[in-house]
């Protein structure tokens, strides 16, 4: 009897995790078309040295575990874009970079290969740089004054304050949330390009890349938060509206939330977990001290998953299928 040693995620049916993490890749880079086209070839610069960075931390740690250089899946690649997207188009280069080397060394590494990762290394790298780098994570240049943003060295620019940060100290933004949809403001790489964010969002599901299960219950929840606790003085729907396209809520619920490894197995572990994911955000917004909390909000989530899918088990009282 010959024996066959197989590397998780364990998928009953459907399409590989190399497919999966393809599509996901090919939908990431779409994300990149309009900052380009925008502001120049600075967003494919970070996006390549931050890949690239990833990709070394990932041949590092496979050397040092196995004792060969090799990758088994382009998840690496992924994590860079990821973190990439979070960050400020006018942020140095290393930050990204630094964020993607916590990723895959810290998050992701020490846990195996793609598969056995309690948390989302993304977010676990942006929440990272976040904390010892503050000051670079939330300063962005306005978009409606002059400036500079070459492919490598230092930009220059007058900054700006983002919608979210306006939220943040209870104002309402001066832009509206239609042009939050498809606009130019201050923000991270995740401004602006809502519609872009929700057709890949869209691929994602049609090509069973993800699930749609977190991303519905992770924004109808921060939705309903929102609607019911506004932090500015207006009506119930314009709080939805900037809240949820603000800052990088929207991009997290799509890219983040629907990580097929670090949430539940179950369509109800699923949707709890978006549903918890999607209230932690809103918290994170009220009391944090930080003006993005969605990063933050997917790792307490991910720290629950195995909570909820434990609790499932109990509630049905089988193990179920790996996938619904």
């Amino acid at each position: 009897m010959t024996s066959h040693k197989l590397t998780p995620p364990f998928v009953r049916e459907g399409p590989s995790v190399h497919s999966m993490l393809g599509w996901t890749l090919f939908a990431l880079f779409t994300l990149l078309i309009v900052p380009v086209v925008r502001y120049g070839t600075r967003p494919i610069t970070m996006a390549c040295l931050t890949m690239l960075t990833c990709l070394v931390c990932e041949l590092f740690a496979n050397l040092l575990a196995v004792g060969r250089l090799g990758l088994t899946d382009p998840s690496s690649l992924v994590t860079g874009m990821v973190c990439t997207m979070l960050m400020p188009l006018n942020a140095p280069l290393w930050l990204p970079c630094a964020a993607g080397a916590f990723a895959i060394l810290i998050a992701k590494a020490p846990f195996g290969p793609f598969g056995r990762t309690p948390f989302n290394p993304a977010a676990a790298g942006t929440a990272f740089a976040a904390l010892c780098w503050p000051s670079l994570m939330y300063t962005y240049f306005d978009p409606a004054q002059p400036y500079s943003l070459p492919a490598f060295g230092t930009c220059t620019f007058l900054s700006g304050q983002s919608a979210a940060a306006v939220l943040k100290e209870g104002l309402k933004p001066d832009i509206l949330p239609l042009n939050m949809l498809w606009g130019e403001s201050a923000g991270p790489l995740t401004t602006g390009i809502a519609l872009v964010i929700a057709a890949g969002g869209i691929l994602l599901v049609l090509t069973r890349s993800a699930h749609w299960e977190p991303m519905v219950f992770f924004l109808g929840t921060a939705a309903l938060l929102a609607s019911l606790f506004p932090r500015i003085a207006c009506s119930p729907l314009t709080s939805v509206k900037y809240e949820l396209l603000s800052g990088s809520v929207f991009f997290c619920a799509v890219f983040m939330a629907s990580n097929p490894v670090s949430a539940p197995r179950t369509r109800a572990g699923r949707c709890i977990y978006g549903a918890l994911a999607g209230a932690f955000v809103m918290l994170f917004r009220y009391f944090g001290q930080f003006e993005q909390g969605a990063p933050f909000a997917i790792l307490a989530a991910d720290a629950a998953s195995p909570l909820i899918s434990a609790a499932i088990t109990r509630l049905r009282g089988w193990e179920g299928p790996v996938h619904e």
